[in-house]
């Protein structure tokens, strides 16, 4: 029995296939067209920075300031920057985001002074500052950086401007 029934599905397989053969189609996947293209990703460019930075101390580091001068890139305005702190030692671990104020002036060149507030060098130590341009579809630029330090009280204030990287 067994034997007869699967000697019949094989025969059944069988005529399914000569009966209805595959049909031909229009369907092609050859084209003589062709066509090319490219693309280029956005590169906003960051802030220029001047060649120079300053850190003022204040008297005994009780008030230290960093002061930037720099230039906006062609086609952008001043509402597209935004500042940021990172590397941060010493007090001003403590009282710059509290006490830490940013604050520009001036165009076409802008002075920006970095602020750190009451007792931020006291204990010496640096930080890195930064700024950089966000464009309208909300792709960004590199970080424009410098970085100040000082020792004990103020002592020795260095503020060195960052290559762009």
């Amino acid at each position: 029995m067994k034997r007869a029934l699967v000697g019949l599905a094989v025969l059944a397989v069988a005529a399914a296939l000569v009966v209805s053969p595959p049909r031909p189609t229009l369907a092609s996947w050859v084209d003589g067209e062709r066509s090319t293209g490219s693309f280029d990703a956005l590169t906003v460019p960051p802030p220029v920075f001047g060649a120079t930075c300053t850190l003022a101390p204040g008297t005994l580091g009780l008030n230290p300031v960093i002061t930037i001068t720099w230039t906006l890139p062609a086609g952008y305005a001043f509402g597209d920057v935004r500042y940021g702190y990172y590397n941060v030692s010493g007090l001003e671990v403590v009282t710059g985001g509290l006490l830490g104020s940013v604050t520009t002036t001036g165009g076409p060149t802008y002075t920006t002074k970095f602020g750190s507030g009451l007792l931020g060098g006291l204990l010496g130590g640096s930080k890195s500052v930064g700024m950089l341009i966000v464009h309208p579809s909300g792709w960004m630029s590199k970080w424009a950086t410098v970085t100040a330090s000082m020792g004990l009280a103020g002592a020795n204030p260095t503020c060195t401007v960052n290559p762009v990287t």
